[in-house]
């Protein structure tokens, strides 16, 4: 898990999500399934923590060490628009 701060802190994800063209599905709000580059799906989680931070999680190594990773960035825009359509 990461705490989401600003866009520069994952900008080279949002870079590489662009490159692979990441196929996103909803699970539900909050949680998404993101294709990896081997054709499996990783889960993403996207949440607003109690005091207010926002958070992002996924299941693929990196996101397991808690880096930024390209699956991260590519739920992102859609968990933004649902929230604000929501």
């Amino acid at each position: 898990m990461f705490i989401l701060r600003n866009r520069e802190q994952i900008s080279k994800a949002i870079e590489r999500a662009k490159e692979h063209h990441t196929f996103v599905r909803v699970r539900r709000f909050g949680e998404y399934f993101v294709k990896g580059s081997a054709g499996n799906f990783y889960t993403v989680r996207c949440e607003r923590l109690a005091d207010g931070q926002k958070a992002v999680s996924c299941e693929c190594v990196a996101g397991q060490f808690g880096t930024p990773c390209y699956h991260a960035a590519a739920a992102l825009p859609l968990h933004m628009h649902m929230a604000v359509s929501h």
